[in-house]
Parts: structure tokens; sequence; C-alpha cells
């Protein structure tokens, strides 16, 4: 039973499942007639075979695509309808286009058979019928426009009549959870298989993205005034240092006579001084290891305020003795960068101190890891840090690629109890936003081989950790399992899968709902 809060919308994913549930409960339980017109994966016209011959289900892997496929054993001078199912494994669609071609090879010499792709894309419907008893090797080809694949059924006996068919041994059917086709092709699905793959010991910490050092700016109000300008910036414009954003006239009693806006300046030359030799000392007793990292950083965002204020203050003292623009005070960019806060618009006033605009660099960005102070002793052997954030694709920041490990704080937060680690990376494509928190995978040292899959495969059930194994096309097997170190978007498994088995890393919350869903028929196909 799937838990619903109660009078809030039903999301888009969940909806889904349930409804694949009411379908898996309902329209699978269909009689053969109704299974005929939604499943027929026989030729066209073609009837279940008096008496219906033994018949194969295998599922074969190759060339980026998987191959499902059902047919009777083969009788010389009798059809075998060949219901071919062919999915690309990348994204687990249906192959809709391309020609299928059902191969015999030996007894006969060699004989060929093709089809077309059927009403339901995915679905080739071929009708071999060999012409000589004996041994053969079957295969089965796929050419379609953007390339090729060839199955390898193995070698068959051509059975001489119906009657000596029916003593074929074939192996039985497999049990397990049934999640056909059609099924799979239409909802988010998808699967991994299990490999050994360099994995790294490390631990979870939480994450977030901040600006470099110089790379953001602030643009406040130095008075209360209207602003005015032809063209206000807007959020998401791209804008350099020293452009001009805006102008502000100062409202009626401000004052901007000359030696108020000189002791403004000589207030700001002053304040920036002092703030950048304050700067100058703290690195220096901070490659001492005198002071916490903590201090300098504080320490040159108050020196880049105090730039800021001075560039402001120098702009009015040259508004009013050089008459620049009449008495509006022109308000640059301190940084390049994009404009992540435009507050106001030409016309519209505004207090002093007033937040204008908020100019942020993301070309290169800082994560700040909060490392628990019982992993902090593990810092030194960092190898790189895999990060995630909601609705981001993960990305993994190590100097290979760029990334630059700035080290970590001298000092435990009192109250947090963890000490924060930085890494410095490039963002390209500008997918990763300032103030942006997520989960972060710090790696530790040397990698391992070890056998492994996606997280995403494992399902929390009554917590126990569940995968959902395909074992055939359309069949599923539950496994509990024994999982071990976590790198990221990958899991080491100790027990409960074998190499080379596929997971449902996608969708695995359908599967366990159609496991849910009750007695589902043994065969959900018509031939």
């Amino acid at each position: 039973m799937i838990a619903m809060p109660s009078r809030r919308p039903i999301a888009p994913a969940l909806a889904l499942a349930l409804a694949l549930g009411l379908a898996l409960t309902g329209s699978l339980a269909c009689n053969r007639k109704e299974a005929a017109d939604a499943h027929d994966h026989g030729a066209p016209g073609a009837a279940h075979e008096a008496p219906e011959r033994p018949s194969l289900a295998p599922t074969i892997y190759a060339d980026g695509m998987e191959l499902f496929v059902e047919y009777a054993v083969l009788v010389a001078g009798e059809t075998s309808n060949f219901g071919a199912h062919l999915t690309h494994l990348e994204g687990s669609q249906p192959a809709k286009d391309g020609r299928a071609e059902v191969i015999l090879t030996g007894a006969g010499g060699e004989q060929r058979f093709g089809g077309e792709v059927s009403a339901v894309p995915g679905i080739f419907r071929i009708a071999p019928k060999p012409t000589t008893a004996g041994e053969i090797q079957v295969r089965l080809v796929w050419k379609g426009p953007k390339g090729q694949a060839t199955f390898d059924l193995g070698k068959h006996t051509v059975y001489p009549d119906v009657a000596s068919s029916m003593k074929a041994q074939v192996p039985e059917a497999e049990g397990g959870i049934s999640f056909l086709k059609e099924q799979q092709w239409n909802v988010p699905y998808g699967t991994t298989q299990a490999q050994p793959r360099p994995l790294y010991q490390g631990f979870e910490a939480y994450g977030s993205i901040q600006a470099v050092s110089g790379g953001e700016g602030r643009v406040l109000a130095p008075v209360a005034g209207r602003l005015e300008g032809p063209s206000f910036p807007s959020v998401g414009q791209i804008v350099r240092q020293g452009q001009r954003l805006a102008g502000l006239v100062p409202k009626a009693g401000s004052d901007l006579s000359l030696g108020t806006v000189q002791l403004d300046c000589e207030r700001a030359r002053l304040r920036h001084e002092q703030t950048t030799a304050n700067l100058t000392r703290l690195k220096a007793l901070l490659e001492q290891d005198a002071v916490p990292k903590r201090r300098v950083e504080e320490a040159t965002r108050e020196a880049a305020m105090a730039e800021a204020e001075l560039k402001v203050a120098q702009a009015r003292k040259d508004e009013v003795t050089l008459g620049k623009g009449g008495l509006a005070i022109a308000l640059t960019s301190p940084v390049s960068g994009v404009v992540s806060t435009a507050n106001g618009g030409s016309g519209v006033q505004v207090a002093e101190g007033q937040e204008l605009f908020y100019i942020v660099d993301t070309r290169r960005l800082r994560l700040e890891v909060q490392v628990p102070e019982a992993q902090a002793g593990r810092l030194a052997k960092v190898a790189s840090v895999w990060f995630q954030a909601p609705g981001v694709p993960a990305m993994l920041l190590e100097p290979s690629r760029g990334a630059r490990i700035l080290g970590q704080g001298g000092a435990v937060h009192p109250e947090r109890r963890t000490v924060p680690f930085l890494v410095e990376f490039a963002n390209p494509n500008g997918a990763l936003k300032v103030g942006l928190n997520g989960k972060a995978f710090v790696r530790i040292g040397s990698p391992s081989k070890d056998l492994a899959i996606p997280a995403a495969a494992l399902q929390d059930e009554d917590g126990l950790s569940v995968v959902y194994v395909q074992t055939g096309g359309e069949r599923f097997q539950r496994r509990i399992v024994q999982v071990g170190a976590r790198d990221g978007e990958w899991v080491q498994i100790l027990v409960g899968v074998k190499e080379g088995e596929r997971v449902v890393s996608l969708g695995s919350h359908l599967v366990r709902l159609a496991a849910s869903s009750g007695k589902v028929p043994e065969h959900g196909h018509a031939h």
C-alpha cells in the first residue's frame, strides 16, 4: 500500500506508479482474446499451433541492444513464429525502425527470413520455415538507419515432424516478477550491469556552493534617491567590472556639497587602507598558522566592501567636482559576472543603504564541505570530492579536471561540530549556482576495484537493502543485498548480486509495485 499525504496533489511519478499498479492488477489478468489484441507477437493472421510445440524465450545482449524473443522449437516444413522484442539499452527505448532477419545456417544451407517493425514499436514478427531437419545455427540480425546488432541464439535442432518436436527438452520458464516489455517501454526504466569498478573509500557530508574570493559584489544605494537609466540591468544579464549599471539622483535635501562628498571620500579611503593593511597582516599570520583561515576570509570580504565603498565615494566626488552627468551618482559593477539581484528600475525611489544589485562570477566557484569532526583527521588524504545538488547533474571535483583543493579550517564549529573544507573548481556551463546546498562524498586515498551497481538501484524495504535483478526479458527477481562502500553514485555490493547480472537502476519502484500487485498470468503474450 502506498501512503499518501492528505489534501495534497498526487505527484506525477506517484500517479504513474498507481496507474501502473492498477494496470498490473487488472489488465494483466485479461483473457486470451484480450491478450491477443494487446500483445499479438506472432505473424499476421497466425493462430496457436495445435498441438502447441514447446517454446523458448531467451534474452540476449549484443551491440548496445537487448533481444527478448519468443518462439516454438523448429520443425522442417513448419512455421515457427518469432516474436522479437528489440530494445536500445541506452534509454531503454524500443527499436522503432529498421528490419530484423532470422538466419538459419547448417542443414539445408543458409536460409533467411525477415520482417519489419510491427504496429507496436520494438516488436518484429518473423516466421522462419526451415526446409531440412538437422542441426543448425540460429542468428537474429537487426539493421537500422543508425547501426546494426547481431544476436547469436546458438545451435538448434530442426525436428523432422511435430510429433518428435514435442519431446524437445527446453529450459523451464523462469518464475519471478512479470514486467512486460510494453510496460518497460512506456515508463521511466533502465538497467545497469553489475561490474567491478574503481571505488574510493570516504564519507558523506553536506556542502554549499560559494563564490570565490573577489568573485561577487553588491551595489548599495549610497544615499536615498531616485534611480535613472535608459537600460536598467535585469537578472541574468552579464556585466563587466566598472560597467555603469544605473544612475542615482539624490533625494532633495541630501547633502551633496563639495565639503561633504570630500569628507565621505576621505573616510572611505582611510577605511580601505585600514582593511587592506589588516588583510595583509592576517595573511602573514596565516602562513605561520597563527590565525584560523576563517579570519582571513572575513578580512578579505571587509577589504572588498571597503574598496567598493571607496569607488562609490570617489564617483560621488567626481559627480560634484567635475559635473559628470549632473547630480546623478553613477552606480557601477564592482566585479564581472552575472546579475543575480536587481532591485528597482528607472524612476524607482530607493533608501540609503538599500541593496540594488548583486553580481556574482560563476565561472569559478567554491564548494565548502562541512566535515564531521570525526572525519577531520582523514582530510590530509583527500583525492577528490563528488557533489550532487537537487536538480543538477552530479559533478566530480578532482585536480585532473581543474579543481583545486584549498584545504581545511583550523577550528571545529562549536555547534555543528564540523570543520569547513574548501575546493575551488571551474563551472564553465554555469550549472551550479552560488548558494546551492547538496550532498558531498569526500573520496580518500586510492581506489580499489569492487563489484558495484548504481546507488539508485537500491530500494529500502523495511530496513533492508533490496534490488531487482532482470533474469529475463520480462522476468525479475527481488534480491536482498549487503552493501559496502559508497562512492558517489555507485555502491559496492558484497552479497546478493553476481558480476554480469543486470539490476533495475531506473524504475525499480515500478517493478516492486508489479511484485505486490498479486498473481500475474504465467504468459502475458499471444503468439
